[in-house]
């Protein structure tokens, strides 16, 4: 396709784009200090599980490399809107070796779902650190409450959002239709989500001047590192 750019001063010229199918990373990772490792997760697409599993192990192989095993990690949520269901549960499953993650409940009986862990461990007993804020809603809702729950991990930032209900769209005759709640997400415990979100183990709320996610100024992050050392 061709695009005619217009700048201010210049005169417009057209520039040539290929089209091709741009993948998006969901999950990034780096070592915030050493034996320490923190992966960010934007979003829960369906790849999200393997390519939590491909940088984990990336990061293990380096480290064990240089004889310095991984001792902690930090999973950033921070602004993760959700995604799908079953990518979230299966990012739990990589964490949790047993037990309920996540069940649905609605008027209807056939809305039900339920969802266990199947013991395909990745991080083995790794101690964790999950970072939530507002703007970690659904889906990874879901994530950081079934490993609170599960005392798999220490959930520390602000409330999450609370997104917790479970929509079907209903078409309509005219081409339009109705988004319809048929059911909310239940934790473990048997709490709802829904309005309420995942209250963290730790209140830290980011700091008012020059907070950046993932920088020297993510208060958030550097309270987790000194907690792991602590």
């Amino acid at each position: 396709v061709t695009v005619t750019v217009a700048r201010e001063g210049q005169e417009p010229f057209d520039v040539t784009i290929t089209r091709e199918i741009i993948a998006i990373a969901s999950v990034r990772s780096r070592m915030i200090a050493p034996g320490y490792a923190y992966l960010r997760i934007s979003q829960f697409r369906v790849n999200t599980g393997n390519e939590l599993e491909e940088e984990i192990e990336e990061l293990t192989a380096e480290n064990e490399a240089i004889d310095q095993p991984i001792k902690g990690m930090v999973l950033d949520l921070r602004n993760n809107p959700g995604g799908i269901l079953q990518a979230s549960v299966g990012v739990a499953d990589a964490f949790i070796n047993e037990g309920r993650i996540v069940y649905t409940e609605g008027r209807l009986e056939q809305t039900g779902l339920d969802f266990s862990a199947t013991r395909k461990t990745v991080a083995g007993d790794v101690p964790l650190v999950v970072l939530i804020n507002n703007g970690s809603a659904s889906a990874s809702e879901i994530f950081a409450g079934a490993l609170k729950d599960h005392k798999r991990a220490i959930i520390l930032g602000e409330n999450s959002y609370g997104k917790g209900s479970v929509q079907s769209v209903i078409p309509l005759n005219n081409g339009g239709g109705i988004r319809l709640t048929i059911s909310k997400y239940y934790l473990p415990s048997g709490k709802s989500i829904s309005e309420v979100g995942v209250t963290p183990d730790i209140f830290v709320e980011e700091a008012i001047n020059g907070f950046k996610i993932n920088s020297e100024k993510d208060n958030q992050l550097n309270y987790a590192i000194k907690l792991f050392n602590s």
